[in-house]
């Protein structure tokens, strides 16, 4: 059961009754909670109508308009980026292109100086060659006159020796001059 309560405008009493029973007895028709009443709709609808007028005149456009400066400054912003990045792409390549030339210059360099190297190694070895070869020769040529010396020397006195060898042997004494030519031939045979 449920009260309504109402308030009799001349007298200062509460009256409580039961739904649909008024003070005499007579039913009252009870608004329906779901359906608003009419007024109310005129009104909202009313108020909706500002609200839509005053959203898509006064506050939608300086929305909409911050909206697009900042799709175009992001857009801005891409393009600057993109260009930026191109650049730097170009600037690495020809970083890298200086880089590569400066490389095969050096190494250029380091090979010309490695064949430089080895030239005046061949020539400073040829040089030494010859320096030696000529000392040997220079050396084989005092060797030769040396022994030569050395044999002519040797013949004097080897043949004096055998004159007077031959002489103690034989008895009798044999003259240098006529031996000196078996002495010669003799030494001759020896040295070949």
């Amino acid at each position: 059961m449920k009260y309504v309560i109402s308030f009799d405008e001349d007298v200062d009493v509460l009256a409580f009754a039961e739904e649909g029973e008024s003070e005499e007895g007579v039913e009252e028709e009870v608004p329906n909670p779901v359906l608003p009443e009419v007024n109310h709709m005129a009104w909202a609808l009313g108020s909706f109508l500002v609200l839509w007028a005053l959203m898509q005149f006064v506050l939608l456009p300086p929305l909409l308009k911050s909206r697009e400066e900042r799709e175009q400054k992001i857009l801005a912003d891409r393009q600057a980026a993109e260009k930026a990045q191109r650049a730097l792409s170009e600037v690495q390549a020809d970083y890298d292109a200086s880089l590569a030339q400066a490389r095969a210059e050096a190494d250029a360099v380091v090979d010309a100086a490695r064949e430089e190297a080895g030239a005046y190694r061949s020539n400073v070895l040829a040089e030494a060659t010859s320096e030696a070869a000529d000392a040997r020769a220079v050396a084989a040529g005092g060797l030769d006159a040396s022994r030569n010396d050395a044999v002519a020397s040797m013949r004097g006195d080897v043949g004096d020796i055998a004159v007077s060898a031959a002489s103690a042997v034989l008895g009798k004494n044999l003259d240098r001059s006529a031996q000196q030519a078996a002495i010669d031939a003799a030494l001759s045979g020896g040295n070949q």
